[in-house]
């Protein structure tokens, strides 16, 4: 079966098509983007400095914290570009 037909890829897939245009909506009519894009980065920072405490937890949570800096870089170089052509 190729990746394409997997029932749970499709469902994922959609999942996140729906969140994107969720999101989105959100932030493009936010009516102060600038305190919008503020507190998303301040967020994002607290995920990523409690990702960075749990390395000392041994191998799964220093894996977790590897995967958790290009996902975090990438959700907020989205809200940026939404944001910025609001």
């Amino acid at each position: 079966m190729e990746l394409i037909e997997d029932p749970t890829f499709l469902s994922l897939f959609a999942q996140v098509q729906v969140m994107d245009a969720v999101l989105m909506a959100s932030l493009k009519s936010h009516p102060r983007p600038t305190e919008l894009l503020e507190h998303i980065e301040q967020n994002i920072a607290l995920v990523r400095s409690v990702s960075a405490l749990r390395t000392a937890d041994g191998p799964i949570g220093k894996l977790a914290d590897e995967k958790m800096a290009p996902q975090a870089d990438g959700w907020l170089s989205y809200a940026r570009n939404v944001l910025a052509t609001g």
